[in-house]
């Protein structure tokens, strides 16, 4: 049976101010609304000063999971820290360190949230001259190698994201081409490491995104639904963009995908007097998705 699930992230920042809702706010309001299962994102708990940086981020994380049993509202997967932009390979990025402290956290954090996964994504090289897919392979396998050692050890796995391939219009990132990440994956040859899928990334690279799926196949272990219109990032409601939305729940049901039907979707544009009925709203037509 899959379930209904969305990242926790989909409540983002309170209208009118800086502040973030708290993940036990987004887990009463992703429980009211509907779904089954949360995905908590601790990628939006990680930075200096965050919830995972903090010296008690373990009482803090024991709290999410009490709040997470006490509403009914299971947690399948999380999602892990990550560089951003040009901080990969910069010599000079200053925390590359605490990236890697933090998703270690964050690997501890998932397994004390009861989730199965922690999505990461694949390592980058954006300063280098040339984009090698043997070097991207390399780094990878170095980089990853010990945080599967500790998922392992915990008893939880890793599911590496596809990324986008800008080659069209600007670098591309490790991962876009999902050959390339089915690569790394099968070269790791480990049950504890699969794929996270997400239907944005597939469709502003210029995959079809059912292909994608059916290429992938049982290496998929979560996913991250969500719609674009094929040139940026936009994290939208399914059908408000231009993924065939049939064919790829079709290719779900085909290679026997068993996880969480997991969106991740923004709502920065929605008043916070529309919150509720909105995420009503895309409970009802994520069950709709489930039916095809």
């Amino acid at each position: 049976m899959m379930y209904l699930s969305t990242s926790t992230s989909i409540m983002g920042s309170i209208p009118g101010t800086k502040n973030r809702y708290t993940t036990e706010q987004s887990l009463e309001a992703i429980k009211k609304a509907g779904y089954d299962h949360a995905d908590v994102s601790l990628w939006n708990l990680c930075g200096h000063g965050g919830l995972i940086d903090s010296d008690d981020w373990e009482c803090s994380v024991e709290a999410i999971a009490e709040k997470s049993a006490e509403l009914g509202l299971p947690v399948y997967q999380t999602h892990g820290n990550t560089h951003s932009g040009l901080e990969w390979d910069d010599p000079a990025f200053p925390d590359h360190d605490y990236i890697d402290m933090t998703n270690m956290r964050c690997l501890k954090a998932t397994k004390m949230l009861g989730a199965h996964w922690m999505v990461m994504h694949p390592y980058n090289l954006p300063h280098e001259k040339l984009y090698s897919r043997a070097r991207g392979l390399e780094v990878n396998l170095e980089k990853f190698a010990p945080f599967i050692e500790e998922a392992k050890r915990l008893g939880i796995g890793i599911a590496i994201e596809n990324m986008v391939d800008f080659s069209r219009r600007r670098r591309r990132y490790c991962g876009g081409d999902i050959f390339e990440l089915i690569e790394l994956v099968d070269t790791i040859g480990d049950p504890a490491v699969g794929i996270c899928y997400d239907t944005g990334h597939a469709n502003e690279s210029g995959m079809d995104t059912a292909e994608g799926i059916r290429a992938a196949g049982k290496r998929i272990k979560c996913l991250h639904i969500n719609d674009n219109r094929g040139v940026n990032d936009e994290h939208i409601v399914p059908y408000f963009g231009t993924i065939k939305w049939a064919d790829t729940v079709h290719a779900l049901k085909e290679i026997g995908y068993e996880g969480d039907f997991a969106y991740e979707i923004g709502s920065k544009n929605i008043p916070a007097e529309c919150r509720e009925e909105w995420l009503k709203y895309t409970a009802e037509l994520g069950r709709k998705l489930m039916a095809l």
